[in-house]
């Protein structure tokens, strides 16, 4: 499995970062790359996962906001709550005081089993790349890429792109355009548009 590793907050005796890893960035499958190639093999018409997700994606919020777990043969997913103050005393709890989170994955033993026995042999292969630490301190690197992301973009930059074009974590990148928003002279300005924020130049 391909890996690259980035910095965390967190620092050693001699004040140095401590390192995390994740799966190389930018590599994706789709669910038509997936039926195309296990199409024959497990007799799956084109479109028909597509319809199961789609059926899945229509049940199981249902469920899990009936308070329901739903159990596949990927994992468990759940509906994760929280409360929007401090509470200490469970008497005092309202209904307006829980928040939905998210959703919460579980994946099975089986699930991860199998991940497990793709790795291998093969194990894991380091993909280096410029830590987001150095290249946030590169100033002109990051302008250069900003600017390259508003031209791909016709005007405006996601943090995706940004991160695309940066060589940052969409995590590092979000970070930095949100920093050029700020301040007495702000570069940027956000905005959002549908479920996405986008940044254009002031």
């Amino acid at each position: 499995m391909p890996f690259e590793a980035h910095p965390t907050p967190q620092k050693n005796a001699n004040g140095e970062s401590l390192l995390y890893v994740i799966p190389q960035s930018g590599l994706k499958r789709t669910l038509d790359e997936l039926e195309t190639y296990y199409g024959d093999k497990y007799s799956i018409r084109k479109g028909e996962m597509t319809r199961m997700f789609e059926a899945f994606m229509e049940a199981a919020p249902k469920w899990m906001a009936e308070g329901y777990r739903i159990e596949t043969p990927i994992g468990t997913f759940t509906a994760k709550l929280e409360l929007k103050r401090d509470i200490t005393n469970p008497d005092n709890i309202k209904h307006d005081d829980v928040v939905l989170k998210g959703i919460d994955y579980r994946p099975t033993k089986q699930f991860e089993k199998e991940l497990d026995t793709e790795i291998g042999s093969d194990g894991f292969r380091y993909i280096r790349k410029p830590l987001s630490s150095r290249v946030m301190n590169n100033i002109q690197h990051l302008e250069e890429a900003l600017q390259k992301s508003i031209k791909a973009n016709n005007g405006y930059t996601t943090v995706a792109s940004f991160a695309y074009y940066s060589h940052l974590t969409e995590h590092s990148a979000r970070k930095q355009l949100n920093l050029w928003c700020t301040g007495e002279n702000p570069k940027l300005q956000m905005s959002r548009v549908s479920h996405a924020h986008i940044y254009t130049e002031i």
